[in-house]
């Protein structure tokens, strides 16, 4: 007790200089502590400031000036207003002793929004990091950018040259050289920005309101002249009149196409003749002749040649940057047909559409009639060709119930007067005046299941909910480990068909044709000549057939994630010579959809750790989510770990595959062996066009040529626009 008395005087009587607690601080915090203690003992008396040379006056120093004037449309009185500000400006510039006039940049008829598509404002920026000038003079923070980021940046970066270029604002009195220039300016190029914004929502409601009243914007087109007319009202307003001479080549076009012609050799004739293009003058001021095959297609695919206008084809997603975008669906589309004189029928139009949009996929020569066979024990079968994309799903639904006596309808006329102004499409939303039946046939069990349950009838739902389990878990293995060869299956993808070896042997012939009944939901294959149109050779090679996979993929409502096989029914066929003919049956709604294999590797992202001399006390930081629950962090990482484990091990084993059916419907067979190769009857026209017609719009042609591109009002600078597109100005 005596020993710890004398040692706590001896602490009393020798106070340490350690503050309390220091035995417990760490490494860091002493070398801290440390380093503020040699802070307040350093003695600034001892330096010595050196001073900077001082910059040469505003006042005495002469400034190189330059000034940027810009309007966004290039009508009459805009003109008149950019002629006036570089007049002001030159003028403002040299009565001021200390500047010196560095010239003025002019940009004329171009939008604000967007610096890229601003040639007058790139060469200022190019001669202002030259070093061309000290400052830059303009009328307002509008007129310099109305968009924020530019703005911003680009002053940012001319305050940043060296020297640095500042820019005054005439309007805002703001001059960027200034160091509280830089919040008001980021305010009123934030406004400036909004501004525009407001106008351009302001044009798309204008003009939403002009097309819903049937009010369309008329550009110039070739083979029309646009012209200014006194309504009915007392005032005036512009049509589209026909341009004989132009309209001439228009036609002969149309006929060249339906007739097998190509684009390409449609665009090489063209230019052979040095027929005007209507399009922009080339940069030396000469009359553009040289046609292309895209500048062909877009005049042909023009609904406005038939009299037809569909408004809306594109949109402009943002008004900062003006790229129209191809609009599917994201704003409304309005359509008038015959809104004004035609060139073409509207017969001559729809039967060049099909023609271009079945040579995306191979096609190459005349229109292809829609062939049905309309009687026997194959009626409403329809013949298909792997590479015509001319018909909708729709389409074959319609013919097929047509001929099976479950519609009363026309098809010729439908085909030949019927809208598909969006190129060679029927517009989603319209009303279609015949209705059809997508399903006229005995309803399949999981069919009859899901129908049931649609209606609310009772079903066993835990067996529904079995079967969709199934789906969604059942894996196999890749079918290369397993041999194939001896069941005859039919493959469709996407983008291809193939009959396995196996049917081959089963059908003895060198060219067959394929009979689709997409109401009964079948295939036949049967031998034909080589001269059917719709011939392909049996050769059990794998035949591309984007089209025709696209019409079966949507008319029988299979997912193009999966690729589906169906297996082969033979059927022997007794001829009345007592031959035996035979033809291959396929029943598609007895398939097997197996997923695409992506072939894309999944890749498990893995933390990098720190180094242990990384981590200490003061570099540590946590972030807990609102949902956070107790699990711990560590717990969690592994279980997203082991998910990833799990789909990367799924994938190399195998991918999902469901089966739909199981058995065979039965085949009616009755009638004779001839019923069974009835060939397949056109039931529409070829819409061929007599050679002698073809000839004499080429004299015509010759005799008188079209003129260079203008309108009545005598303009030589008119754009004749062959897209249709109605642009939506900001």
């Amino acid at each position: 007790m005596d020993d710890i008395r004398i040692n706590a005087e001896k602490r009393a009587a020798n106070p340490s200089t350690v503050p309390a607690g220091a035995a417990f601080e760490t490494e860091r915090q002493k070398q801290k502590a440390a380093l503020v203690r040699q802070l307040d003992e350093l003695d600034p008396s001892r330096v010595r400031k050196i001073s900077a040379y001082s910059e040469t006056s505003e006042a005495t120093r002469e400034l190189r000036v330059a000034a940027y004037c810009r309007v966004s449309t290039d009508d009459i009185d805009q003109a008149i207003s950019i002629s006036l500000q570089m007049k002001q400006y030159k003028e403002k510039i040299q009565a001021n002793p200390n500047w010196k006039y560095a010239g003025t940049y002019v940009d004329n008829g171009f939008s604000g929004t967007n610096t890229a598509h601003r040639p007058g404002f790139l060469k200022l920026i190019e001669d202002a990091r030259a070093g061309k000038f000290d400052m830059i003079i303009t009328k307002a923070v509008s007129r310099f950018a109305r968009n924020l980021l530019d703005c911003i940046g680009y002053i940012e970066e001319l305050k940043n040259l060296d020297p640095p270029v500042r820019v005054f604002f005439e309007q805002e009195n703001l001059d960027t050289g200034l160091q509280t220039s830089g919040i008001i300016l980021f305010v009123l190029a934030m406004v400036a920005e909004e501004e525009s914004h407001m106008k351009s929502e302001a044009m798309l409601l204008s003009l939403e309101w002009r097309f819903s009243r049937g009010r369309f914007m008329t550009p110039a087109l070739f083979g029309y002249d646009k012209v200014e007319i006194k309504d009915e009202y007392g005032g005036k307003r512009k049509i589209l009149q026909i341009n004989q001479p132009q309209a001439q080549v228009v036609k002969w076009m149309y006929a060249t196409l339906l007739n097998g012609g190509t684009p390409d050799e449609i665009a090489a004739r063209l230019t052979e003749l040095q027929i005007p293009t209507g399009g922009r003058k080339r940069i030396n001021g000469a009359i553009n002749t040289e046609w292309s095959k895209s500048g062909v297609v877009s005049l042909m695919r023009n609904e406005r040649y038939c009299g037809d206008v569909l408004a809306r084809k594109t949109y402009t997603p943002n008004f900062k940057d003006h790229k129209s975008k191809k609009n599917n669906g994201k704003k409304n589309k309005y359509f008038q047909p015959d809104h004004h004189d035609a060139i073409v029928t509207r017969a001559i139009w729809n039967a060049a559409q099909r023609i271009l949009n079945s040579r995306r996929f191979g096609h190459e020569g005349e229109y292809l009639p829609m062939r049905v066979i309309d009687r026997g024990v194959l009626t409403g079968f329809i013949s298909m060709n792997r590479s015509w994309a001319g018909f909708e799903a729709d389409d074959y639904f319609r013919v097929s119930q047509i001929a099976m006596g479950i519609l009363d309808d026309d098809l010729e006329s439908d085909l030949e007067n019927e809208y598909i102004p969006d190129g060679g499409h029927r517009l989603g939303g319209m009303i279609d005046d015949h209705g059809i039946s997508r399903i006229a046939r005995e309803l399949t069990e999981a069919e009859q299941q899901i129908k049931d349950e649609l209606e609310g009838k009772d079903s066993d739902n835990s067996t529904l909910d079995e079967q969709a389990q199934m789906v969604k878990t059942y894996q196999v293995v890749s079918g290369d480990m397993f041999s194939k060869v001896l069941e005859p299956v039919f493959y469709v993808k996407t983008q291809s068909i193939h009959f396995n070896q196996s049917c081959r042997k089963k059908l003895d012939a060198k060219y067959v044709e394929m009979l689709f009944n997409p109401v009964e939901r079948m295939i036949i294959v049967r031998a034909c000549d080589e001269t059917d149109p719709n011939a392909f050779p049996w050769d059990g090679k794998s035949k591309g057939a984007s089209s025709l996979c696209r019409i079966l993929y949507d008319s029988l409502g299979w997912d193009k994630e999966y690729n589906y096989s169906v297996p082969c029914q033979e059927l022997p066929i007794m001829m009345s010579d007592s031959t035996i003919k035979k033809v291959l049956v396929f029943d598609l709604d007895n398939y097997i959809g197996k997923a695409i294999n992506k072939k894309d590797e999944i890749i498990i992202p893995k933390k990098p750790q720190p180094e242990e001399s990384e981590i200490s006390d003061d570099t540590k930081s946590f972030y807990f989510p609102p949902d956070a629950g107790d699990e711990p962090q560590e717990l969690m990482e592994l279980a997203e770990q082991v998910l990833q484990e799990l789909e990367l091990n799924k994938r190399i084993f195998g991918t999902p595959a469901f089966k739909h059916t199981s058995a065979f419907r039965n085949i009616d067979t009755e009638g004779t062996g001839e019923e069974w190769f009835i060939p397949a009857r056109p039931i529409d026209k070829d819409h061929k066009i007599s050679d002698d017609i073809i000839d004499s719009l080429m004299t015509a042609i010759k005799e008188n040529p079209p003129e260079p591109p203008g309108n009545k009002n005598g303009s030589d600078q008119t754009v004749i626009n062959v897209s249709g597109n109605d642009t939506e100005v900001e």
